[in-house]
């Protein structure tokens, strides 16, 4: 098999796991990698761009891997790389939750694969097991702790600390942003459980119609109120088939101590399927951080180029969101 050219757009922690994790690859080498120039690594000077022309009009680059987070900018990257007919990885959940109709459909025109297994669960092979899975099961029920961030928060305050304490905690660690908005407010919730409910039920999931209530308002005096009822509070996002809808929904919720969702701490990530006929199925694994995210990157990688990736999304619109 000949060594497989691979692109990375984005030099920050994901995309640094990513290439040390290529490095160790067989058959797989980086030989561009997309940055701003105050951000260049001197140990590898001349595998650096900033000028995405370049690695996509190169003829030699199989695969483009972005992992430069945000919108505008990565999107346009990721449209010019399918154009060129060169194949995409991506981690971006913003991306794919608003444009996963617009970019399969471009891909597959276009004869290349566009896969994001990184976009939820950091490391939980989830998506590739929910294309599977729906093929032969009917999936009733989707159920997620699907944020390392706040899952870190809260079982700090179980821990005893206050919510600001955590908070801090979790930004010293490397866990949450300087600005975690999106993570405290359910937005990067909010667009994993539309990921996977467009995938579940081939349907396109709105992310401005998914109900959805932060974790900023938790006190200790309600954490304390958890503890002596043998409940905890865990951050979940939830999609569920009513009928002919999907009621998708983001929240903090009260489970009894001896859920499975109990067990999850700090900063794993852990998704309940509900099927039929195998009932339900749980995953569990680190949601977060550069080498879990870069795994499942790579194993994207891995999957197109031995002709594995599995391409079932269907817009069907048999669903409406409730």
């Amino acid at each position: 098999m000949k060594d497989i050219k691979v692109a990375i757009l984005g030099y920050g922690t994901v995309g640094k796991g990513v290439f040390q994790i290529i490095n160790q690859t067989p058959n797989m080498e980086v030989v561009k990698i997309l940055e701003k120039p105050e951000k260049f690594d001197s140990d590898y000077i001349d595998l650096f761009t900033s000028d995405i022309d370049l690695i996509v009009n190169d003829p030699n680059i199989d695969v483009v891997v972005e992992v430069l987070g945000g919108y505008g900018f990565a999107r346009g990257c990721i449209d010019k790389a399918i154009e060129a007919k060169k194949h995409v990885v991506t981690a971006n959940k913003e991306i794919i939750a608003l444009d996963i109709d617009t970019l399969t459909l471009k891909a597959r025109d276009k004869n290349v694969c566009l896969a994001y297994e990184a976009s939820v669960g950091g490391g939980i092979p989830i998506i590739k097991n929910l294309k599977e899975i729906k093929e032969v099961s009917h999936i009733s029920k989707i159920s997620g702790i699907l944020n390392g961030t706040t899952n870190f928060i809260l079982t700090k305050m179980f821990e005893g600390k206050s919510f600001d304490e955590a908070l801090k905690d979790a930004q010293e660690k490397g866990f949450a942003e300087s600005d975690p908005t999106a993570d405290l407010e359910g937005y990067d919730m909010m667009r994993k459980i539309a990921i996977l409910s467009d995938l579940a039920w081939d349907t396109y999931i709105d992310i401005d119609l998914i109900t959805h209530k932060g974790i900023s308002d938790i006190s200790v005096d309600m954490v304390e109120h958890a503890k002596k009822n043998n409940k905890v509070i865990k951050f979940v996002c939830e999609a569920t088939i009513i009928d002919d809808s999907i009621k998708v929904e983001v929240k903090p919720k009260y489970f009894d101590d001896n859920h499975f969702f109990a067990s999850v701490q700090n900063e794993f990530n852990s998704i309940i399927l509900e099927t039929n006929p195998n009932d339900k199925l749980i995953y569990i694994g680190k949601g977060a951080g550069s080498l879990p995210t870069a795994s499942a990157i790579v194993s994207d990688v891995v999957d197109i180029i031995n002709n594995r990736y599995l391409d079932n999304y269907q817009n069907t619109k048999k669903y409406k969101v409730n």
